[in-house]
């Protein structure tokens, strides 16, 4: 059995799950940038990391994502309650969409 205090934590968190996705993500791309391992070892980028100009960047992919989420979030609500039926192409067109930031944002 689950004790209430973290059942009502987890609610509290339930309300707020749009700005823990983001910063969550934020957390996510802002680690990922910080160090790479070469064969010396770890190599951390603190200086190119704390750039304001690199920080705008994570946000903005943060950012981006959420919405992204959220998008296909309220299709799948739409899909689910049969008001609109979307069809296998618009699944394919996000998904297209996706796999062409993701391109974008690597080159």
């Amino acid at each position: 059995m689950i004790p209430k205090g973290i059942v009502k934590t987890l609610k509290a968190l339930y309300q707020y799950k749009m700005t823990l996705l983001f910063l969550v993500l934020w957390a996510h791309v802002s680690l990922l940038n910080l160090f790479f391992v070469n064969y010396s070892g770890p190599v951390f980028l603190w200086q190119e990391n704390s750039e304001p100009k690199t920080i705008q960047v994570h946000l903005l992919i943060a950012f981006v994502t959420t919405l992204f989420f959220l998008a296909v979030t309220r299709l799948r609500a739409i899909n689910r309650d049969e008001t609109l039926k979307i069809r296998d192409k618009i699944w394919l067109v996000c998904s297209a969409l996706l796999l062409a930031g993701i391109v974008f944002l690597l080159i």
